[in-house]
């Protein structure tokens, strides 16, 4: 009997610099012992200075990519990530309702780490409506679980119950990176899960939000269950930071250490 691949695939931007999007997916995918599989929603114009530009994938395009893939070789868990535009969203959207892969994980890729918004509210509308409820697990970051719960009051566990209950149950997972001091993770997935890591000083972060949802994805395939592969996904992009902060990876926000070994 033939041996089966623990597969992911990734539905995400394109990033020409490596170090975020399809590229940082497939890189963890790889080192996590998963094969991965790339669906591009956009190409964009970017490096470790900021994104320059950004253009959609047709939205036809991006559903028959996905269809043909899974009808070969179903993956075991999809990572999400941009989606450009409401057209785009619909027809993930539609390819999760006629596949209905087992473990889905929605990174809400909304603003880049240079300040530049990526999608229009149309598109997070259509997202937060059709796509989020039919996920596992969404990966919000502090402005993102703000603008999606629509409360700037709240605390990661209030966003994360709220999120969750307004998706109709799915797992959600807030990013505390973007809060002072020693960051926390929240995880509202039967009950409060909470995540501490070490803050790393170094100024190759880009594809951070990327590298933790696509790790996610690989070690649920694995067999971990969703606290245990969240605290996996962690360690990993911690060690892939204190690694990166000694390589030269550009002159702004360069990538991660995703690399098997040093050479």
């Amino acid at each position: 009997m033939m041996k089966e691949y623990s597969v992911c695939m990734s539905v995400a931007g394109s990033d020409p610099s490596g170090g975020a999007g399809l590229q940082a997916d497939l890189k963890t995918f790889t080192l996590l012992a998963c094969y991965g599989q790339a669906v591009p929603t956009a190409l964009t114009v970017q490096n470790s200075l900021g994104v320059r530009d950004s253009v959609p994938v047709d939205a036809e395009l991006v559903y028959r990519q996905i269809a043909c893939a899974m009808q070969d070789l179903m993956p075991h868990a999809v990572k999400i990530g941009m989606l450009p535009n409401a057209a785009v969203a619909k027809a993930v959207a539609e390819a999760l309702r006629r596949f209905r892969p087992a473990f889905v994980v929605l990174d809400p890729v909304m603003i880049s780490s240079s300040g530049r918004r990526l999608v229009d509210e149309e598109a997070v509308e259509t997202m937060d409506k059709e796509l989020m409820p039919l996920c596992t697990l969404v990966t919000p970051n502090i402005p993102e679980a703000v603008a999606l719960s629509g409360n700037p009051d709240g605390t990661p566990k209030e966003w994360a119950g709220m999120l969750s209950d307004k998706w109709g149950g799915v797992a959600v997972l807030v990013k505390g990176g973007h809060a002072a001091g020693r960051p926390v993770d929240v995880l509202f997935a039967d009950g409060l899960h909470t995540f501490e890591s070490d803050r790393v000083e170094t100024p190759n972060t880009h594809g951070t939000g990327c590298v933790l949802s696509s790790a996610i994805a690989a070690l649920t395939t694995r067999g971990y269950g969703l606290p245990a592969a969240v605290e996996g996904a962690k360690k990993f992009l911690t060690n892939a930071l204190r690694k990166g902060g000694d390589y030269h990876a550009g002159a702004g926000h360069g990538a991660m250490y995703l690399l098997p070994a040093d050479l």
